[in-house]
């Protein structure tokens, strides 16, 4: 309830409804030129499991929050030049930030995170996720468009209320 009273309306709604970027694949294509520094655009993903896929990595913004996914097929490179570590296997458990790396993979992926933190009067925290995380529940909990046993889909809930208000 705190955060619901204190946060501007914008980050209140990224905790509802995240936004979901692909990361792995990051380019300068269509990329911002703020102050010297590119900041990549990465299209924002529908909060779907079916747009994951096991070989990317996945950053999710949820407000006060940020989840970094990486699925346990991800690129080697992305690996190694990211997150600094030799393979999948070597992501620690409890990570929470990225190293400061050289390579033009690290600061794409850090200027667009950072690029995302400055726009906020907070710092939210970042948590490095692999596929295998216990962590991946707090991740797939905010895929608010697939359906699940006790839940509608974002979009069978939108096609209920639009039928409950034509009544």
């Amino acid at each position: 309830m705190c955060q619901v009273k204190n946060q501007p309306l914008v980050y209140l709604m990224l905790m509802t409804h995240p936004s979901l970027y692909r990361v792995d694949n990051l380019t300068d294509e269509g990329a911002l030129n703020i102050n010297d520094r590119t900041i990549p655009q990465p299209p924002i993903l529908q909060l779907s499991v079916e747009k994951l896929s096991r070989d990317g990595a996945y950053l999710m913004d949820a407000g006060s929050v940020m989840f970094l996914w990486i699925g346990k097929n991800c690129g080697q490179s992305f690996i190694s030049q990211v997150l600094g570590v030799p393979n999948y296997g070597s992501i620690p458990q409890n990570m929470t930030h990225l190293p400061e790396l050289e390579t033009a993979e690290s600061i794409r992926t850090a200027a667009f995170i950072s690029w995302l933190r400055e726009q906020r009067p907070f710092f939210p925290i970042l948590y490095i996720i692999k596929d295998d995380s216990p962590l991946k529940s707090s991740f797939l909990q905010n895929m608010i468009e697939d359906r699940t046993e006790s839940a509608l889909s974002y979009y069978e809930f939108l096609l209920h209320i639009q039928q409950q208000v034509n009544k």
